[in-house]
């Protein structure tokens, strides 16, 4: 049972290490979409072996319209049985610890698109462990709505897939010709979709909802992708809504 994974990244030295060592437990090839990192990304990613494309967007700014492009044609050609088209701080999760069982699964129901749970970790202090970051931060707080993204899916039956904005949305053509609209239920076995934003102190969160914020290209800030708040209030906002909807994700 063959995955591959495609993570989008710009300066993600820090979360970087945790997300190649989870999935180099379950994909054989791992791609990361560098956009010109001017931190250790690229250092990190080469030394685990991962294959680097460059991502490159003008001026420097991010634009989701080239973040979905990439995730909606990167893994064509590819002989894998699954593909996960992820951030740097997306984690796909099987709480039964058994990847290639569930992904074998998958396929003999016949589920083209996966449709995970969401969750949000959150912990107060940055992990230290040199293992699977779920290892040592357990708890977090569910949200299917924004969180439960269907970025899992089998080229196997998917001919082409189309992610929205912020990947929020997944629709899909299937090699039979037939439309398969964002899953709207919940995939069995279990999935989640584990994001990592919300780890360490909260000024470490409000730098990097600001330091993203001032990327944000014109197109962004005319659709109003993203957040635009400050970072301080952002972070704060929703590390409140992460702790008043807590509960233990990881057994």
């Amino acid at each position: 049972m063959r995955c591959e994974v495609h993570i989008l990244a710009k300066n993600e030295e820090e979360i970087l290490p945790y997300t190649l060592r989870h999935y180099a437990t379950f994909c054989q090839k791992i791609v990361l979409h560098d956009a010109f990192s001017t931190d250790r990304t690229r250092e990190i990613a080469t030394s685990c072996g991962c294959e680097i494309r460059d991502w490159h967007d003008p001026d420097g700014k991010f634009d989701d319209r080239t973040a979905v492009a990439i995730k909606n044609t990167a893994w064509r050609g590819t002989t894998a049985d699954w593909v996960i088209c992820a951030d740097a701080d997306e984690l796909i999760y099987f709480p039964s610890r058994e990847p290639r069982i569930a992904l074998a699964q998958y396929i003999e129901r016949g589920i083209a698109v996966v449709k995970p749970h969401g969750f949000e970790l959150v912990s107060k202090a940055w992990p230290t462990t040199t293992g699977q970051i779920y290892d040592e931060v357990k708890m977090g707080a569910r949200d299917d709505k924004w969180y439960g993204k269907a970025i899992l899916f089998t080229p196997h039956l998917v001919k082409d897939i189309h992610f929205g904005m912020g990947a929020h949305e997944t629709t899909a053509t299937l090699r039979d010709g037939s439309h398969l609209p964002n899953p709207a239920r919940w995939s069995t076995p279990a999935c989640y979709l584990l994001h990592c934003k919300h780890l360490g102190p909260i000024d470490r969160i409000a730098r990097l909802y600001d330091e993203k914020r001032s990327r944000l290209c014109d197109n962004n800030v005319a659709h109003r992708y993203g957040n635009f708040e400050p970072g301080i209030k952002h972070a704060l906002d929703k590390r409140n809504k992460i702790l008043s909807n807590l509960e233990r994700v990881i057994a």
